[in-house]
């Protein structure tokens, strides 16, 4: 069986994506699937990523989106993903962008936790954020740590820094429809969406090391949130719901 499954999302980061999917096959942990969905990317994007197809664990698959209107409909990574979990076959899923980067024992760490502790379902690891400018520069770093048992994971955790069983995904397809929210209200938090519904029924189990990397550039949805001056994809999407939304329902449910 395989042992982990892994989704990529990708969209135009052609300076980034190459490392991000480098840093994946070369993992200490062998057995794994590397599924990368790509949203329409153009062709400088493509062919960073054409040269890692001939490996036989990679599953490349693009959308056949191309107007705004159709990539602001829907949460479009949230989609990508959903797609790839119907294909999935790992026993543990795990998460990646293409401007994310994996420490090389990170699945093999992570699903060693898990391994040891069948009663637990949902691992986190420490992380590190680097915000780059618009020459690609490190203008700012923290640490995303690790140190407690999360019932309110939305907006506190990274879905990059995140294993899972898969057996998990039944019980919330059936409470809420699908995996991962496609709305696209969520297009800003749609990692820290999935983690309340994922929160309804289970905990978050820290590991208190730093397992990958996310680079914050300026192509992200945040970066481009915070810019004064909105670009059309931004000023087309709705509404944006919140953190604090989505922590309060939890905090309230649970009582923590």
């Amino acid at each position: 069986m395989t042992k982990v499954t892994v989704i990529m999302t990708s969209f135009n980061k052609a300076a980034y994506v190459g490392r991000s999917i480098e840093a994946i096959l070369q993992q200490t942990l062998s057995n794994f699937e590397l599924f990368i969905m790509d949203d329409g990317s153009n062709e400088k994007t493509l062919a960073a990523i054409e040269p890692f197809r001939k490996d036989p664990r990679v599953h490349f698959i693009q959308s056949g989106v191309k107007s705004l209107e159709e990539r602001t409909a829907k949460t479009r990574y949230a989609v990508l993903i959903n797609q790839a979990l119907e294909l999935a076959k790992g026993e543990y899923i795990s998460y990646a962008t293409d401007d994310n980067v994996y420490a090389p024992d990170r699945l093999e760490k992570l699903t060693h936790y898990l391994d040891a502790r069948p009663s637990e379902d949902i691992v986190y690891s420490a992380s590190k954020v680097i915000y780059l400018n618009s020459n690609k520069e490190p203008v700012k770093e923290t640490i995303r740590p690790a140190q407690t048992v999360q019932w309110n994971a939305p907006c506190a955790i990274d879905h990059c820094s995140v294993v899972h069983r898969a057996s998990i995904l039944t019980k919330i397809h059936t409470e809420f429809g699908s995996y991962w929210d496609e709305s696209p209200h969520f297009y800003r938090i749609g990692d820290a969406r999935f983690f309340f519904r994922l929160n309804h029924f289970y905990p978050f189990y820290p590991y208190d090391e730093v397992l990958d990397t996310n680079y914050i550039t300026e192509q992200s949805i945040h970066y481009q949130l915070a810019e004064e001056e909105k670009s059309a994809f931004i000023q087309a999407l709705p509404e944006q719901s919140t953190c604090w939304e989505l922590r309060h329902i939890l905090k309230q449910r649970h009582g923590r």
